[in-house]
């Protein structure tokens, strides 16, 4: 298969936000050179490749430059990584050589990270403490109380036996940690490569995604293997209700605040914006069937009142200009919910669609369930399969900032055939209403076979 086209850098259309346009690491594993440019267009990228060569770290490349893991590139084997922005802006990261002294050689990763503006401005950063101390003043424990420390640079996880250095407990648990930590430990990034860091939002989805690690301080329960989790399933249904109640805050704050100058706007409504009775007939009934549809999603209540009639023939004017002005506010009330409808009826036709013998029930108390024959199903009963396809759809729908950058490793995980087929159509009418983009690692024929544009090969991947 072609190469992807490398994309043209255009200047963002928001400034307060960029893309990435380009990827390239040379010498991974002193052995593989890979440049994956984004398809910016069609917004998905297809990264094939054979097994062993490296296409996951690609992606764990990309992430750990906007999570700021700054102690994964010190753990890979590269020469140098290359990110191109649409803005113009380039990032290199490389490899140093570490000095010889064992306390310097803990606090610096050996890392050069340069960044260059469209002008060509550069400025380099080498994160690392200048204090070969700064290892020994760190109370770490105090705030991570489920680490055990067993040396200067080794800790320990109570729950799950995991082993961290100190740069990686403070990388993987920075949000209950002091900003400060990281300052001492790797000292502040240059403000141009914060920026563009802060301006994408990236996220891996790795192919073990069904358990999600809860807040130490939660409610939680432990697994057979002693760790602490829950079904990223049940927290998803309890997103999806903290989502309609956000938007259904903004509704009845919007309809309080109509509802106050209602009168006022009633007496100065221009003759010229009073309907006539067919006008108003015909939008009385659009916004029935609008409210309707939102009720059917599971984001209004049912209402039993009746719709409103008009008697035939012409109105007083005192109604048509009463109705007018009805009409038009309840027009702008539920523009409030329109997006969050039309994801919800995505996401609900996109998981019926897998599960054939199952409904999916969005309400605004249980965010959504899954019945059977009129049945409530646990969702953690559900399949693998069923399980993945409803977690990421559910993220792609609902928890991405505009521009975001899905990183998704593996997509078949648990999917039959037909479901690979599907992947990609189904993931581009996601992005038709979120505005992400995707690069996505995978070994299915079947996922790409219809998409050969969105390709791009590592390696030969025909003599695999």
């Amino acid at each position: 298969m072609a190469q992807a086209p490398t994309a043209i850098a255009t200047a963002s259309q928001n400034p307060a936000l960029d893309r990435l346009v380009y990827f390239e690491v040379k010498g991974l594993f002193q052995e593989f050179t890979y440049r994956i440019p984004i398809n910016t267009e069609k917004r998905v990228t297809a990264i094939i490749a054979p097994n062993g060569s490296g296409k996951t770290i690609c992606l764990r490349l990309i992430n750990s430059l906007f999570q700021q893991q700054w102690s994964f590139f010190a753990d890979i084997d590269f020469e140098r990584t290359e990110y191109h922005f649409e803005s113009g802006h380039r990032v290199f990261v490389t490899h140093e050589p570490k000095g010889t002294d064992p306390d310097e050689a803990l606090n610096s990763l050996g890392l050069a990270f340069a960044v260059v503006t469209p002008n060509g401005e550069t400025s380099v950063w080498r994160p690392g403490s200048s204090d070969p101390k700064v290892a020994r003043s760190l109370p770490i424990e105090r705030y991570l109380s489920f680490l055990t420390r067993r040396s200067l640079n080794q800790f320990v996880h109570d729950y799950t036996g995991a082993n961290y250095t100190l740069l990686e407990a403070v990388e993987t648990f920075s949000s209950s940690l002091p900003p400060t930590f990281r300052s001492a430990l790797y000292g502040d990034e240059p403000p141009q490569l914060r920026k563009l860091i802060k301006n994408i939002d990236c996220h891996l989805i790795e192919t073990q995604r069904l358990l999600i690690l809860k807040d130490e301080n939660e409610d939680s329960y432990r697994s057979a293997r002693g760790q602490r989790s829950s079904l990223a399933i049940s927290k998803k249904a309890q997103t999806l209700k903290s989502v309609i109640a956000k938007d259904l805050t903004a509704y009845a704050a919007l309809s309080q605040s109509l509802d106050r100058s209602f009168p006022k706007r009633v007496i100065a409504l221009h003759e010229q914006s009073i309907l006539a009775p067919e006008n108003l007939k015909a939008r009385l009934a659009r916004l029935d069937e609008k409210r309707a549809s939102l009720m059917i999603a599971g984001i209004l209540d049912s209402e039993v009142d009746d719709p409103v009639t008009l008697p035939e023939g012409k109105l007083p004017d005192a109604i048509s200009r009463v109705l007018s002005v009805f009409a038009a506010d309840t027009d702008q009330k539920l523009d409030v919910l329109t997006r969050l409808q039309s994801r919800i009826e995505l996401f609900i036709e996109l998981i019926k669609e897998r599960f054939s013998t199952k409904d999916v029930i969005v309400t605004k108390e249980n965010g959504f369930e899954i019945s059977f024959r009129n049945h409530k199903v646990p969702l953690d009963k559900l399949s693998s399969g069923e399980q993945h396809q409803l977690v990421l759809f559910f993220e792609l729908l609902f928890e991405l900032r505009e521009n975001a950058l899905i990183l998704i490793d593996e997509p078949e995980l648990s999917l039959h055939v037909a479901w690979q087929k599907k992947f990609i159509s189904d993931l581009q009418r996601i992005i038709a209403l979120n505005q992400f983009d995707v690069i996505l690692a995978t070994h299915s024929p079947q996922l790409i076979s219809r998409w050969t544009d969105l390709v791009v090969e590592l390696g030969k991947v025909d003599e695999e």
